[in-house]
């Protein structure tokens, strides 16, 4: 298994990525949300601009997990923070190590990119929920959702 630094363009390429996104929508998703649609335009947008890195996980070269990170200044701290946008590893590859190296991988990134720290959400009594304390990451907040339109 291997956890490197990608670009957009090479996630797309993969004929992996399809199987995947279907995954991390199902399991991912929030109930009043439209559904998930990777609007790949926007990243290949935001890493163009460098406000977002791709790391990947591929096994036997085929792709079974990637996180993208953003490190915007977020005017209340003044700083960049490193917030992991999206993050997942198929669930067949589980247990192999390689949420946990690419969660090592973006730490080593975030901290390359100057912040002070790396934010990780994580869909409330998932599998990543449960894993992310013992790695040693503190729950700080609860995000909670309100559908305010009919759309």
């Amino acid at each position: 298994m291997n956890v490197q630094m990608s670009t957009v363009a090479e996630l797309e390429r993969d004929p992996g990525l399809a199987v995947l996104l279907v995954e991390y929508a199902a399991e991912s998703s929030i109930a009043g949300m439209p559904p998930p649609a990777a609007r790949m335009e926007s990243y290949r947008e935001l890493e163009a601009r460098g406000l977002l890195k791709v790391l990947s996980a591929t096994r036997d070269g085929h792709l079974i997990g990637f996180l993208t990170l953003l490190a915007p200044v977020l005017p209340h701290y003044g700083v960049a923070v490193a917030v992991s946008e999206s993050f997942f590893v198929a669930r067949v590859h589980r247990g192999t190590g390689a949420g946990l190296k690419l969660l090592r991988a973006a730490e080593v990134l975030a901290r390359r990119l100057g912040s002070p720290g790396l934010l990780v959400s994580a869909p409330f009594g998932g599998d990543l929920f449960k894993v992310l304390p013992r790695v040693g990451y503190a729950e700080t907040n609860r995000v909670f959702f309100k559908k305010v339109s009919d759309d």
